[in-house]
């Protein structure tokens, strides 16, 4: 049997292994890093297996760690959702969206759905990674990709344009008048979630390697999520590929002004869930409306 000691041990691992750090774990059971540490290293002792490699850069599982991780990850998330089923939170929802898609479709329109379904409280974190659906951490991911992740049910819901924007006011400066004008142009890159500049050109019928090149242009700035890249955009700092239709607001209201084509993305915006909790009906509620929404959108 399990001793309240093991089950701290193995929370402070499971933590420390989804977050890949010993401090944010840390950070989440309120002790001090090196209390995780000392759990940790109390577990590797028990199981005889070096569970971290750690090195100046941080930690990182070892064979055996990614072994267990696996186990403890599945073991929490059934807890997560067993208290989950219990009383009030039977109908809390934990949605996680892709960030762009977050803050420039979804939040705009939840209270809508908030509206036809007081009886569900939803619990939305904008994160761009993709989250273990068995760990049990959310109910709903909206992700960004192809759909061919393992062990999920995923539909795709919102296919996707990358189309280069830019404030009115820097594309009649530099005179944006064709495409192949944004070679002159400041270019915005994201990293690592976006398209890249010359796969965009490829698409566009642009040449690919003089988006590489960039002799004599403007130098850009590159960021780390696509909605900083909008933000700089709509301030005049440069070109930035945005996804079309989440930009659509901002068009709309004469913040940003397409400078070129758009292309079809490689990834599309996909709901996904686990297998055996389709049918479940806050889950199908919140399909459905998607769906909904989504549809209603490309009537208008």
């Amino acid at each position: 049997m399990l001793t309240s000691r093991d089950l701290l041990a193995l929370q402070a691992f499971e933590l420390a292994a989804r977050t890949g750090s010993f401090k944010a774990a840390a950070e989440e059971l309120h002790i001090t890093a090196s209390a995780v540490s000392h759990r940790i290293a109390g577990l590797e002792r028990q199981l005889g297996e070096k569970l971290f490699e750690r090195g100046p850069r941080g930690v990182a599982l070892a064979p055996a760690g990614r072994q267990l991780a696996a186990t403890t990850g599945r073991a929490f998330g059934e807890l997560v959702r067993a208290m989950a089923q219990q009383g009030a939170g039977a109908r809390r929802l934990r949605v996680s969206a892709v960030p762009i898609f977050a803050s420039h479709w979804l939040l705009p329109r939840l209270g809508q759905f908030l509206d036809a379904h007081p009886a569900i409280e939803l619990q939305v974190e904008a994160s761009p990674r993709m989250v273990d659906m068995e760990a049990g951490l959310v109910d709903v991911a909206l992700r960004y990709g192809d759909g061919s992740w393992p062990d999920v049910a995923a539909e795709k819901v919102l296919d996707l344009h990358a189309v280069p924007v830019t404030s009115p006011a820097l594309a009649q400066r530099l005179k944006l008048e064709e495409p192949a004008d944004l070679l002159r142009a400041p270019l915005v890159r994201v990293s690592p979630f976006g398209m890249p500049w010359p796969e965009w050109a490829r698409g566009a019928g642009l040449d690919a390697a003089a988006f590489v090149e960039r002799r004599g242009a403007a130098k850009g700035m590159q960021v780390d999520g696509m909605g900083a890249a909008v933000r700089a955009a709509v301030h005049g700092l440069g070109v930035a590929l945005a996804f079309e239709p989440l930009i659509e607001s901002e068009i709309a209201s004469g913040a940003l002004v397409r400078v070129g084509p758009a292309v079809p993305t490689q990834g599309q915006i996909w709901f996904v869930c686990r297998p055996r909790e389709r049918s479940v009906p806050a889950i199908r509620a919140l399909r459905r409306w998607l769906v909904g929404e989504i549809a209603a959108m490309r009537a208008a």
